[in-house]
């Protein structure tokens, strides 16, 4: 929360602990939003991965598993394209899932060189366990925000990503 030229902020220590910091007028980065959609991006993916790992699972796996549980049939070279990964560490990924019986690849019948990835029961299942650790992650980290702020914000970002993502890096 700004409270004139001071930032307070929940410190990452101590739960629930707010830290004044001095807003730096010399760091001129900071008045790029970019930068700072980047920065808030990266935290809130630190936060995540951290709670995630508690239940024994990393973002990237989650970002599959939720990926998946939409609508279309999508391939390993979909996923690498949505999500920005790259194609060996989604190969790697839905390896692992395969084996832990959380997704299926089945032959395309339009394609039978490519493969559509399904989620299984199972992978539901781990998805909602997950989904609810996101939640938490999420509901802490956009907790100084007023619901009409986050709808805000969720509606700018559709905005800017129109016509970018997911469409256009998806096919059929």
């Amino acid at each position: 929360m700004i409270e004139g030229s001071q930032l307070m902020v929940r410190s990452g220590n101590t739960e629930g602990e707010e830290v004044q910091l001095q807003l730096r007028k010399d760091f001129l980065i900071a008045e790029r939003p970019g930068y700072l959609l980047h920065k808030a991006a990266l935290l809130l993916v630190e936060d995540a991965e951290a709670a995630l790992g508690e239940i024994g699972l990393r973002t990237r796996y989650y970002f599959v598993l939720a990926t998946l549980a939409g609508g279309p049939e999508l391939s390993q070279q979909d996923l690498s394209r949505l999500l920005n990964l790259d194609p060996t560490t989604v190969v790697a990924v839905i390896d692992e899932m395969e084996r832990n019986k959380h997704v299926e690849r089945r032959r395309n019948p339009a394609d039978r060189r490519r493969y559509n990835l399904i989620l299984t029961e199972s992978g539901r299942e781990v998805l909602a366990a997950a989904d609810k650790v996101v939640t938490e992650v999420e509901s802490a980290f956009f907790g100084e925000l007023a619901e009409s702020e986050n709808q805000a914000l969720r509606e700018m970002l559709r905005k800017m990503l129109a016509g970018r993502w997911p469409a256009s890096v998806c096919s059929d």
